[in-house]
């Protein structure tokens, strides 16, 4: 699934990743209240982080980075919506927002899945969970070496970092 309108390529730009958490706030978490200013880009290349939530210490923004290798056309849409949807769990849950804190620990007990599915965002889990497991791997490997970006010599933590990653919904 790439991002297209009228059958044209979309350019992944922050445009496009501020309007794609509005249509997600929107769709999906209408009832949570924007208690602060909530932005939102494409940042570094990391390895086993697709996203991540912050607030400043005033709480009077909160910063949503997402992977900056998400904005390639080949990585499926789906995985780009479901990780911004991901971190408006934090949000909704006090984590990188003025909200209260409703759990002790950001991934305790699968919430970020259960409020995943609540939401109405549960289909996409499991494809997402499966281009993590089978694709993420090669695509960074490819997209190191194409943005010449440092690499690490081959080991056994890259499937863990796989599984971690695909396991940071839970």
């Amino acid at each position: 699934m790439s991002s297209e309108r009228n059958g044209v390529a979309v350019l992944r730009t922050n445009h496009w990743l501020t309007a794609l958490l509005d249509r997600i706030w929107n769709d999906h978490f209408w009832d949570v209240a924007r208690v602060n200013e909530v932005t939102i880009e494409f940042s570094r290349h990391w390895k086993t982080r697709l996203g991540l939530i912050r607030m400043t210490e005033s709480q009077a923004r909160t910063y949503i980075a997402i992977n900056g290798l998400l904005r390639h056309p080949e990585v499926p849409e789906f995985v780009v919506s479901l990780t911004t949807a991901h971190e408006l769990c934090h949000y909704a849950h006090g984590f990188g927002s003025p909200l209260p804190r409703r759990y002790h620990h950001p991934h305790a007990g699968n919430v970020v899945g259960k409020e995943l599915e609540r939401r109405g965002l549960g289909h996409l889990i499991e494809a997402y969970e499966n281009w993590i497991a089978e694709c993420w791997h090669d695509f960074y490997e490819s997209q190191v070496q194409h943005f010449a970006l440092p690499q690490r010599p081959p080991t056994v933590a890259r499937s863990r970092a796989a599984a971690a990653a695909a396991a940071s919904l839970r």
